[in-house]
């Protein structure tokens, strides 16, 4: 693979194959503008209240998180190469990202939840935008073991 300079520093990794990590990858997803970067952990939860009204529950399978990504401002090429490789039949995919709760690096199959943005300049006689403006898309964990 031809190493790109700009996907040397990048925030998350997807691709196709559990080998997905910053050396082996299909896109590099770039750094989110400050505070547009939230991180969340889902626990599923199997619970119940006994006699004495007294929660007992147990946790379901492992915690699932999703990355939530915006950026203020991201340059056409960029935002169409991600968006392209996502409608390139990549709805569930592998992304090696590093893990808030833990601290450490992991891959894991991942989903694509919503993606908007907003066009910015947008040439008349072409329909193309100069850039994008406040664009998002959010990462969900598949919750494979």
């Amino acid at each position: 693979m031809t190493e790109r300079a700009h996907d040397r520093t990048a925030y998350l990794y997807l691709g196709a194959s559990p080998d997905t990590n910053r050396e082996r990858y299909s896109v590099a997803v770039p750094y989110p503008s400050t505070g547009g970067a939230a991180f969340e952990t889902q626990r599923m939860v199997d619970s119940a209240r006994n006699a004495n009204g007294e929660l007992v529950g147990r946790m379901v399978g492992r915690s699932v998180h999703k990355q939530s990504l915006t950026w203020a401002k991201i340059s056409c090429e960029k935002w169409w190469e991600l968006n392209r490789w996502f409608e390139d039949g990549h709805f569930t995919f592998y992304c090696h990202l590093f893990n808030h709760n833990l601290g450490r690096w992991e891959t894991r199959l991942y989903y694509l939840g919503d993606v908007k943005t907003n066009p910015y300049l947008v040439d008349e006689a072409t329909g193309e935008p100069a850039f994008y403006r406040d664009a998002s898309f959010n990462v969900i964990d598949c919750g494979v073991v």
